[in-house]
Order: C-alpha cells, then structure tokens, then sequence
C-alpha cells in the first residue's frame, strides 16, 4: 500500500519543485500538494494522511498553527 503524504508550503512554485524532484516516488507514495495550513486543513478532513510536511513560515497559519490544528 501506498504511503499517503501531504506537503503544506505557501509557495506554489516550492511545491511544484516537489512534486517534480520526488516524481520518481510516485509508485510509492502518493503525494498531494496544498497552498497554506486552511486548505491543507480542507483536504485532511476529506482524506487520510501517513505523513504531514509543513512550511513553518506561512501566513495566516504559520506552520506551527496548523501542526497543532493537525494534533
């Protein structure tokens, strides 16, 4: 089974790197991408996460906001 992985950045351009350099994990994870802690927030409570990757300086909610959202 795949791992499941959330990566969190408010950078659109830092996740698109991401998801280009770790491509080639593809059969083993499967990864989505979100925009800042509120939608990261949206899509976990639609779907279920192995692992959560967080931006620790973001607005609205900086990273450690949101990890403790995740909690």
């Amino acid at each position: 089974m795949k791992k499941r992985i959330l990566f969190v950045d408010d950078e659109p351009k830092v996740l698109e790197g991401l998801g280009r350099m770790l491509r080639v994990m593809r059969d083993e994870w499967e990864m989505r991408f979100a925009t800042g802690g509120p939608e990261a927030l949206e899509i976990m409570a639609a779907e279920p996460f192995d692992l959560v990757i967080t931006d620790m300086r973001m607005p609205v909610m900086n990273g450690l906001e949101f990890l403790k959202e995740v909690r």
